[in-house]
C-alpha cells in the first residue's frame, strides 16, 4: 500500500468531536466539506480521531482484497468483507477499496483504487468517526426532519412516509426558518436542556412534495410533473437536493442551521386524499411510550423497518447505554410540547397549520 503523498488536511468539529481527515486525492476534501454541511471546519491535524484516505491504484492486488472473509452490508446495496489474515480490515469490492480501522488508536485508513470511490468515502468515513463519538459522548439518533423558527427549534419527527419532508419544505417555503436536517438528528440531553446536531446528507425528497411547491417543480423531469397527482405522492424514486443546494429551499435571509435548541416537535401525519388539517396535542405520556418503543422513529413497529445505522468501523456503544440514553433524552423531549398534524397535500394550508403552533394560536 502506498503511503500518502502530497495530503490535504482539514478538521471538523461537531458539539465535542473532532475528526481530521488528511487525503492525497485531489477533489476528496471538498467533496467532505460539500456533504459534511453542519460541520465546522478548522485547519490543523488535532482532531480525536484520524482519517487517511488514499489513492492506490495497485490496492486490489493486496493480499487482504479478498471476499473469502466475513460478508456484511454497510449499506446502500454495498458489502464489506472482515479479513481473516489482518484484525479490523474490510475489502469492499463494490468500490474497490481497502480500508483498516483501529478504534483503540481512533484511526481509519483507507485505499481506494480511483478518485471516484474516494470522493464517496470522504465524507462517509468523517462522519461515522464523528458518530461514534457523538454515540460515546450519550448522544441518540432521531428519524427526524428539524428547522428553527424565531426562538423556536422545530423537531419533525415519524416513520419514514408519515410527511417529514414535505412539512419542512412548506414549512421554510411560507413561513420561513432556517434548514436543519431532512432525515437525521443527533440528540443531546444534558438536565433539562435538548439540542441536536443534524447528522449531515443530501436532502430526498418526493416528487409529489416537489410539484407540490413551485418553486421546486424544477427538480423534477417534465414527464414526472405531468403524472396524475396521487401517482405523484406515491412515486418511488426520490429527488436528491445536495447541501450547497440547500439555500434554494429557504427564503432569501434565512440560512443552514449548524444545530438547534429543541422546543417543540411536530408528528405529521399525511394524506393526500385528506382535504382538512386538524391538529392535535399528544400527551406527555403517550410521546414517552411512542419513542421508547420506536427508538426516536428510528424503528416502525408496524412495518418491521428500521432507519440504516451502520458502525461497522467505530462500534456504537453497548445496548444497555443506548437505552439509557434513549430513556434519559425521550424524557426530556417529552416536557416539549408535541402536536400531531392530520393534513392533505396543501403545503399552504399545512404551512398555516405549523404557522399557528409557532404562534401560539393553538391552545396548550
Amino acid at each position: 500500500m502506498k503511503p500518502t503523498t502530497e495530503a490535504n488536511t482539514a478538521t471538523f468539529r461537531c458539539a465535542t468531536a473532532s475528526v481530521t481527515l488528511t487525503t492525497d486525492i485531489a477533489g476528496a476534501l471538498n467533496e467532505a466539506r460539500k456533504i459534511l454541511y453542519s460541520y465546522d471546519e478548522h485547519p490543523g491535524s488535532d482532531g480525536s480521531w484520524q482519517v487517511h484516505l488514499n489513492h492506490d491504484p495497485d490496492i486490489v492486488t493486496h493480499p487482504n482484497a479478498r471476499t473469502d472473509g466475513d460478508e456484511f452490508d454497510i449499506g446502500p446495496q454495498t458489502c464489506a468483507y472482515r479479513s481473516h489474515r489482518a484484525h479490523n480490515v474490510f475489502w469492499v469490492p463494490a468500490r474497490r477499496t481497502l480500508v483498516h480501522a483501529d478504534p483503540t488508536a481512533r484511526v481509519i485508513w483507507a485505499w481506494c483504487d480511483d478518485v471516484p470511490a474516494a470522493l464517496d468515502w470522504a465524507p462517509r468515513l468523517v462522519r461515522q468517526a464523528m458518530t461514534a463519538q457523538l454515540l460515546a459522548d450519550g448522544m441518540v439518533y432521531a428519524h427526524a426532519a428539524a428547522f428553527t423558527y424565531a426562538e423556536h427549534g422545530v423537531l419533525i419527527a415519524g416513520n419514514r412516509g408519515r410527511g417529514k419532508t414535505t412539512t419542512l419544505l412548506a414549512s421554510l417555503h411560507h413561513l420561513g426558518g432556517n434548514y436543519c436536517t431532512n432525515d437525521r438528528l443527533m440528540l443531546h440531553a444534558t438536565g433539562e436542556h435538548l439540542h441536536g446536531y443534524p447528522w449531515p446528507m443530501p436532502l430526498r425528497a418526493g416528487i409529489g412534495t416537489l410539484t407540490a411547491l413551485p418553486h421546486l417543480r424544477h427538480l423534477v423531469a417534465p414527464p414526472q410533473q405531468t403524472l396524475p397527482v396521487e401517482q405523484r405522492w406515491t412515486f418511488p424514486t426520490k429527488i436528491v437536493v445536495e447541501p450547497p443546494a440547500f439555500p434554494a429551499l429557504m427564503q432569501p435571509e434565512a440560512a443552514v442551521a449548524r444545530a438547534l435548541s429543541v422546543s417543540m416537535m411536530l408528528w405529521p401525519d399525511l394524506d393526500p386524499a385528506r382535504t382538512t388539517v386538524q391538529i392535535e396535542r399528544v400527551d406527555p405520556d403517550d410521546v414517552t411510550d411512542t419513542l421508547s418503543n420506536t427508538g426516536m422513529f428510528m424503528h416502525d413497529p408496524q412495518r418491521g423497518t428500521s432507519a440504516h445505522t451502520n458502525h461497522w468501523l467505530a462500534a456504537a456503544p453497548d445496548d444497555d447505554t443506548v437505552h439509557r440514553n434513549m430513556a434519559q433524552t425521550a424524557a426530556v423531549l417529552a416536557k416539549r410540547p408535541c402536536f400531531r398534524i392530520r393534513a392533505g397535500a396543501d403545503p399552504v394550508a399545512l404551512a398555516a397549520a405549523v404557522g399557528r403552533l409557532l404562534n401560539n394560536e393553538v391552545a396548550e
